[in-house]
């Protein structure tokens, strides 16, 4: 029996170290105006790969395993699993719709080595996200073999207005995080996201920081090209009054 155990162990491990660059992981949670909204989390395979790698999940980190408990909550209205093709992988996808963030996230919640968190003070709201494998109960056999350097794992967060984040905002609405799983698995770095918004829309235009940084740049550095043209000709111009004159 343990010799099964062992040769199950090593042939899920090599397969996992073998299609470990093909996996992409996506997650997306939209809050909507009044609280609610959805949270979605996607999985995407290389489609030639998609079988042997389904064989190779260990016990407990399938998605209907994951989102088991969090489903039941009385303010999960609806869970949605989902399959379908794109880019030349296969993506599954889970679904929630969610009647209130802060009532299901209030207290962190953990969905295997991820735990969010939204809490609410006078109207602002705060999301946060902690990715921390190496405190997860979860193990994934040849972790430390595999090269995680392709493996991307992609979150946004939109909501009608967000004030703050440490995340790139591209829009007024919308933060995003792209984390590099290889730190994050094997290096056991903690990523840590978060953001502050709001649930009424912004008004007025909404000039990304990526976009208006560069322009803050050459701002900058036309003044100060400016200032430097400024002192020189302030400087011969006064070399030139002070000339002595000669008298005879």
């Amino acid at each position: 029996m343990n010799k099964n155990r062992m040769i199950i162990f090593l042939t899920a491990a090599l397969s996992l170290v073998l299609l470990s660059g093909c996996v992409s992981l996506v997650e997306e949670v939209t809050v909507f105006d009044d609280g609610s909204g959805t949270l979605r989390f996607e999985v995407g395979i290389r489609t030639e790969d998609y079988e042997v790698f389904q064989e190779s999940i260990p016990e407990g980190l399938r998605l209907e395993d994951l989102f088991d408990t969090l489903s039941r909550d009385e303010n999960v209205t609806s869970v949605t699993y989902d399959q379908y093709l794109a880019g030349g992988r296969t993506w599954d996808t889970v679904e929630l719709a969610i009647a209130d963030f802060t009532a299901v996230f209030g207290q962190a919640r953990r969905i295997g080595p991820i735990q969010i968190e939204f809490i609410e003070q006078e109207g602002n709201f705060r999301f946060t996200q902690v990715i921390d494998v190496g405190n997860s109960p979860l193990t994934i056999p040849g972790i430390n073999l595999m090269d995680l350097s392709n493996a991307t794992y992609i979150v946004s967060l939109t909501t009608p207005q967000i004030t703050t984040t440490n995340g790139v905002q591209p829009a007024a609405g919308v933060s995003t995080w792209s984390i590099p799983m290889e730190e994050v698995i094997q290096v056991g770095s903690t990523a840590f996201l978060r953001s502050n918004y709001v649930l009424d829309p912004y008004e007025g235009l909404f000039i990304p920081w990526e976009v208006f940084f560069p322009y803050v740049v050459m701002g900058f550095l036309a003044l100060g090209g400016l200032s430097v043209l400024v002192v020189i000709i302030f400087n011969t111009v006064g070399r030139r009054e002070k000339e002595p004159t000669l008298k005879f």
